[in-house]
Parts: structure tokens; sequence; C-alpha cells
């Protein structure tokens, strides 16, 4: 009995026969070999990303005319680097008519990358290579890669890439393929090839709702728009957290989108809201970005996320982690690399707000509530020697509380004039705020207090009132809970002079008496004439003259024993406006020339230019308008460099009211136009001054101006 059977596998043509005699001849038609497709598939959910398309598109030009094509698509985890590559390739597999290679070098994972040899079996394997053939020596395996690719047109896609070695072994050899590599890590040494980079960071807005829509359900984009984009802000316009709280509606068609918002609009859950049943999680994704830094940098990255602000500066940096300036930049720079942290600009660093989170909760596992504090500490303490160094240079002969204001300062050395220190301050304002609030709900009660006296040049030359209010108000309680009575005269102060901008009089006149009371109990002079002044403001805009008069004539009075020069000038010119204001213009006139003198003598450009202003207007007032010309002119000279748009539209009124008083209506038109400008750019609620004034010439430029052409003709 013959025994005829083939076992294992087979594959072509087979000869099953007992015994065969003769020539036999076979013949078959070889297979053609498969182009490799592999790929990943696109998701349904894919939203194009136009700029990066284009800037892949360009890479693969380059290509044509000869030049290596190797592009580094760099981003941090979950902002559908290997979606983008996917869709790209598939666009383009025209271009590739040999085909696509993929592999996947898990470099971001908890165990070792896949081997290069591996990779390069699997690619060998695409490419027709039986097993058999597949040389086991790894330069073997490259040299044979090499040049069975060295006449083809292909793709290759590495994927989860952490060093530029691995892509040296994987690269084709014909100049004519293209290589994609994605990487959480921006890879120098793959840029160092010639590579082109591509960053790929959160979508836009539009995108983000687009994406977000897609996955959720139409209807519902169309239904509650407004929801749908802010669940997209919420989920800071990263596709892989935008897929996931899509997928979480697509899976409760009953829930509304505001459900899910609801969720999110907690900063504590929010990252354990965006998983999808334990299987597709954002934190789980920022975790992997996380296990691959090393320990300084993983300090550094939850340390830095606690700074309160939007973003921060190097200098910043190097407070928060003790680090010198040099280390502090290294540091930033690996970060950057490792796509976990952002550069906004020149030395300027921010994070996504999912990253923030993640390294805040990092944070709170990993670091004690101590060193936590301490971080914020050191963070407030730069701020405040920020603030308190261009505060100088705007007003240097300021009076001040606090010991921060004891130390030297070189303050003239970082700024070269008071218009570049407060640009440079108004600049930190979002970080400035961001640092009180979180100082003061840590009960760094001294930094908050001082830090807000160290704003104060910014708010009371920028008007930034909502900032201003809420900067006091939290300068107060800090300074209550410290029990320091001079500080919260000087807090309930400057909140009542927002108020007194803002035409809110019976607010100024609380916070003064109450800033009164507390300087009295301090036994501090200065703060007790500054409290007096405002209440004197506050009551003049309520109409109670007498009562005006006699707490500024206390302020005078108290400044002039105690030889207070700058405030007696101050609480002189206020006394001078509102004896112009109680119709009492000789006498106002009095009052504001001493001002004038006093401030002459200060060597404060601002104060003393503000005391001609105020003079000028009652010149003006007192039929002697060519003297009020001349002052508003001189008074222009200095405050056009001020920074301050209140500064400047109070100059421009008075001049233009002055220039009215000696009938040159064209310019009075022109200075109080601009003053309106001002006064608009500088937040001021009440224009009606202004516009009183700019009505009243236009209405004598009316009456001047000649009959029309038809009246001209009929006389």
């Amino acid at each position: 009995m013959v025994s005829n059977e083939i076992s294992g596998g087979s594959f072509g043509a087979n000869v099953q026969a007992g015994t065969i005699h003769g020539g036999v001849h076979v013949h078959h038609q070889p297979s053609a070999p498969v182009v490799p497709r592999q790929l990943p598939i696109v998701s349904a959910h894919f939203t194009n990303r136009v700029a990066e398309i284009q800037l892949l598109d360009e890479e693969l030009a380059r290509r044509r005319d000869g030049a290596p094509a190797l592009v580094l698509l760099s981003g941090p985890g979950g902002a559908g680097k290997t979606a983008l590559a996917s869709y790209w390739g598939s666009r383009a597999s025209e271009s590739f008519p040999d085909g696509q290679l993929y592999a996947d070098l898990g470099g971001f994972r908890a165990e070792q990358p896949v081997a290069p040899g591996q990779v390069l079996e699997g690619f060998l394997r695409a490419l027709g290579v039986m097993p058999e053939q597949v040389p086991v020596d790894l330069a073997e395996q490259v040299a044979l890669f090499r040049s069975l690719t060295a006449e083809l047109r292909l793709l290759v896609l590495l994927d989860n890439v952490i060093s530029a070695a691995q892509v040296t072994l994987l690269l084709p050899g014909s100049a004519d393929g293209m290589v994609l590599v994605i990487s959480r890590w921006r890879l120098g040494g793959v840029l160092a090839q010639g590579g082109g980079l591509v960053e790929v960071a959160a979508l836009s807005q539009d995108h983000a709702v687009e994406l977000l829509t897609r996955s959720a359900g139409r209807v519902r984009g169309d239904v509650e728009g407004q929801q749908v984009r802010e669940l997209a802000r919420l989920c800071g316009r990263l596709p892989i957290a935008l897929c996931v709280a899509g997928a979480r509606l697509a899976s409760r068609p009953r829930w509304p989108v505001g459900r899910v918002v609801r969720e999110l609009a907690d900063e504590q859950r929010r990252l354990t809201a965006l998983s999808v049943d334990g299987e597709v999680s954002v934190m789980s994704v920022f975790d992997v970005s996380y296990e691959g830094l090393s320990g300084q940098q993983a300090r550094a990255y939850r340390w830095l996320a606690l700074q309160p602000g939007p973003d921060f500066g190097i200098e910043a940096a190097a407070a928060a982690m003790e680090l010198s300036i040099q280390e502090t930049s290294e540091v930033l720079e690996t970060l950057v690399d490792a796509s976990v942290l952002e550069d906004s600009e020149i030395d300027r660093y921010r994070f996504h707000d999912l990253i923030r989170l993640h390294a805040r909760r990092r944070a709170e596992t990993e670091d004690s509530e101590r060193e936590r504090d301490a971080v914020l500490a050191r963070v407030t303490e730069y701020y405040l020697s920020v603030a308190v160094t261009a505060d100088r240079v705007v007003m240097p002969l300021e009076w001040h509380v606090g010991p921060v204001y004891e130390r030297d300062s070189d303050a003239a050395t970082v700024y070269a004039t008071s218009l570049e220190a407060l640009d440079s301050l108004e600049s930190e304002l979002p970080n400035l705020m961001a640092v009180l609030r979180a100082a003061a709900q840590r009960r760094l009660d001294q930094l908050v207090w001082q830090l807000c006296e160290a704003m104060w040049s910014l708010f009371l030359y920028r008007k930034h009132f909502q900032d201003w209010i809420a900067a006091y108000r939290l300068g107060i309680e800090a300074a209550g809970r410290c029990g320091d009575q001079a500080a919260a005269s000087r807090m309930r102060h400057r909140l009542g002079i927002a108020f007194h901008n803002l035409s809110r009089p019976e607010e100024a006149l609380w916070e003064g008496r109450a800033a009164l009371t507390a300087a009295r109990a301090a036994g501090h002079e200065l703060a007790e004439s500054a409290a007096l002044q405002l209440m004197g403001m506050a009551l003049r805009n309520l109409g109670r003259f007498d009562e005006a008069i006699e707490a500024l004539r206390q302020a005078v009075e108290l400044d002039r024993r105690t030889g207070q020069v700058r405030s007696e000038a101050l609480a002189q010119r206020v006394l001078g406006q509102t004896l112009y204001a109680a119709g009492q213009t000789v006498q106002a006139v009095d009052e504001l020339e001493r001002a004038c003198e006093l401030a002459a003598g200060l060597s404060d450009p601002p104060v003393e230019a503000m005391s001609r202003v105020c003079l000028a207007e009652a010149l003006t007032r007192a039929d002697r308008a060519s003297e009020a010309l001349a002052l508003a002119r001189a008074a222009w000279d200095v405050m056009e460099g001020s920074g301050s748009h209140q500064y400047k539209a109070r100059v421009m009124m008075a001049w233009g009211e002055a220039a009215e008083g000696i009938g040159d209506l064209t310019t009075a038109r022109d200075r109080l136009l601009r003053a309106h400008t001002f006064f608009t750019e500088a937040g001021v609620p009440d224009l009606r001054p202004v516009q009183h004034a700019l009505s009243r010439v236009e209405a004598c430029l009316e009456t001047q101006r000649p009959e029309n052409d038809e009246g001209q003709a009929t006389r």
C-alpha cells in the first residue's frame, strides 16, 4: 500500500503519485507579489488638518526634486499624529505605487521598544522575501532592505519613535521613497538628517467642533451648538479628548451635551471623565509621556504646572524649580522636545490645558502639600520682585508699605523708560492676577497684599478696573488676616481710587473712611493723608463740597506739619479741584498755583504735569485761556509718553477747552476729539463732560461756516 499525503503548508503546484516513470513537467504561473498597504485605517471622524497636510504635500514635492524625504510629525500624545499620517498617506497613495509600510516601534510603552530587527523582518516579508530567506544578522537585514527598496517608491510610516537611531536603520534605499516619523519627542537627530518638521498640536476651535459633532452626532451639533463649542474648549481641542467625549455622548443618545459639559467643568474630575469603557483614556495617554521623562524632567513637569498663570518665562520657571537660568533653559527645551510643554514664543512657555491638569494631578500624588506650597511661594515672590522693579521705574517717588520696598533695586538697569516698564508689567497681568488669587487661596497673606501694592502703578495708569477691584479686595482680606493696619489702610485707599475713577462715589467714600480708621490705628500719617484725600474726592463727587474741603484742608495741614511735600502737593491739587467744582474759581486758582509750586520741586514730572492740567482747567474758567493753553501744552510734553490714556485725555481736554477760550475752535475740536478717544480707550464710564464740550464747539463752528453755494447765488 502506498501512502500519498501532503502535510504542513503547501504553496503552488504539487504532484502526488505512487511511482513516476519518465520526465514530468509541471508548468504554473507564479503569483504576483502583493503590494503592501499597511497604513492604519483612517478614522471615520478624522477632521481635515489643512495646514499640516499642505506641509506634507510640500515635503512630497521636495522628494520629487531629488532631495531625501524624511519628515518628523511631532506633538503631544492624543493630538492625532498617526491619524494625520494615515490620512495623508492614503490620500497620496498614487505617489507610492510600490506600497506603504507601517511599524509601531513602541517607544512609549512600559516594556522595551520593538527591536529594529523585528521591524525589518516584517518589512522584508511584506516585500515578498520568504521567511527562510530573511537574514538573522541585523546588518544583513538592513543591507537587504535597502537593496530591495533601491528602485521602489515606498512610503514608510514609523510610529511611536523614541530616538533617531531607530529611524536610521529603517530608511529605504531609494531617494524616491518617503519616511514619516511619528513621535511625541521633537527628535533633533531626525532633523539633523535633513528631515522636515510638522508640528501636530490641538485643532482649531472650528475643526474641534466639527470632530466633536461627527463623533457625537450632527443633530446635537445643530441643536446644541453653543454647548458643543464649550465642550470642545473643555477638551482643549485635543483630538483624543474630543473623540472620547463624543463617544460618551454617542453611547448615551438621550444625554444633552450640557451634562458632559458640567462634568468636565470640574477640573478635579475632567481627566477621569475623559475615558470610555476603561479602554480609551486621556489620562493613560499622558501617563505614557510622563513615564518617559527623567527624574529631573518629571519634577519640572509637575512643579511648572503648579504655576497659576497661562504661561511663563525662563525666570519664573527657574524660581519654581530652584535652578539656574542655564539649567532651567535646558530642562524647558527638553520638555518642549517631549511635547509636554509648548514654546508659545521666544523664551515663553505654556502647557496644554489637559496636560497641565495631568501634571498637577501627578504633583498632588508625588509631592507633599508643603512642597507644592513652597513652589507657589517662590513663584509669587518672583512676580512680586518683577512688579516692584517695574513700579519703581514708573513711580519712583511714590511712598509704599511692605518690606519688599526696603530692599535695594536695580530697576534702572532693567527698564530704560517708565513706558517700557509699564508695558512689561501689563504683559504679565494675567499671570500676576492668577498668582495673586492662588496665593490668597493658600493664605500666603504677606505676599498677597505686597503684590497688590506693587501693582498700583499698572492699575493707576492702565485702568484694568475689573482686575484692579478684584486685586485690592484680596489685598484687604490678606492685610486683615495679617493684622497689619497700615497695609489695610493702603489696600482700602487703592480700592477706593478705583471706585472714584468709575464714578462710584458712595463706595469710594466707604473705603476712604475705612482707610482713615486703619491709618490712625497704625499711626501712619502718610496713609492718613491719602485716606483724607480719597474722602475729599468722594465727597466732592457727591456734591458735599463743604465736607470735602474740610477733609482736604486736614490732609494739607497734616502733610505740611510732617514735611511730606509730595503728599502735600497732591492734597493741594485735589483741594484746588474741589474748590473749582464748587464754583470758587479764584480760590481754586490760588490753591492750584500752590500745588504747581510744590510739584515743581519734586523731580516728579507726572505729578507736576497733572497739577498744570488742573490749573489750566481753572484758568480757562477764570478767562485766562492763553495762560491755560501754555500750561496744557507743557503738560502734554510730559504725559504724551506716560502710557496712561486717561492722563493723556485729561491733558487733551484741558487743551481743547483752552483753545476754545481763545477762539481757536478748529484746534479745540481736534483736541477734544482726541480726548474722547483717550477716555474711551481708558474705559472711563462717564463721557458726558467731553461730549458736552465737543457739542458746544461743534455748534460754534456750525454758526461760523459760510452759507452754501445756492444761498450765496441768491444774494
